[in-house]
C-alpha cells in the first residue's frame, strides 16, 4: 500500500471514530437528559427527532470505520507480532460487539419502547435500553483506547 493512501485511511479512520465516539458522549450526557425534562409526545418526539437525525450520521461513521479498518489491518498485522494480534482480535469482538449492542439500542428496543409508550402499555423495555445503551457507551470509549495500544504496539 503506499504511505499516501496509508495516511488519508488513518485520517479517515481517526475522524469517523471521532464523529462515533463524539456524538455518543454528546448524545448521553447533554441530549438524552435535557429530553427526559420533557414529558408526554414533546418528549416522544424530541428523542424520535434525534434518533432519526442520529442514526445516518452514526452508523456512516461506523460503515467508515469498517471500510477503512480493513485495509489498515490487513497492510499492518501481517508484520506485527502476536501482542498486536491479540489486541486487534479484542478489538474486532469489541466492535462486533458495539455493532450488535447499537442495533439492538437504534432498531429494537428504542422503537418497542417508544411503541409501548404511545399505546400506554408498561415499559418493560425501557430498563434493557438502559443496559444496552451503557454497554454501547462503554464499548465505544474502549475502542479508541485499544485502537491506540494497537498504533503503539504494531
Amino acid at each position: 500500500m503506499p504511505h499516501w493512501l496509508e495516511i488519508v485511511l488513518v485520517v479517515l479512520h481517526v475522524l469517523a471514530a471521532i464523529v462515533w465516539v463524539g456524538g455518543t458522549i454528546a448524545l448521553t450526557f447533554i441530549a438524552v437528559p435535557a429530553i427526559r425534562r420533557l414529558t408526554g409526545e414533546p418528549r416522544q418526539l424530541a428523542m424520535r427527532t434525534l434518533g432519526r437525525r442520529w442514526r445516518p450520521i452514526g452508523w456512516s461513521a461506523l460503515l467508515v470505520l469498517v471500510g477503512t479498518g480493513i485495509p489498515l489491518a490487513t497492510h499492518v498485522l501481517p508484520d506485527a507480532d502476536t501482542s498486536a494480534k491479540v489486541v486487534f482480535g479484542v478489538k474486532v469482538g469489541a466492535f462486533v460487539t458495539l455493532l450488535g449492542t447499537a442495533y439492538l439500542h437504534d432498531f429494537v428496543l428504542g422503537p418497542r419502547l417508544s411503541e409501548e409508550i404511545r399505546e400506554g402499555r408498561p415499559e418493560r423495555s425501557r430498563r434493557p435500553l438502559v443496559l444496552v445503551g451503557w454497554a454501547s457507551f462503554t464499548l465505544t470509549v474502549a475502542l479508541p483506547i485499544l485502537g491506540v495500544v494497537l498504533a503503539e504496539i504494531a
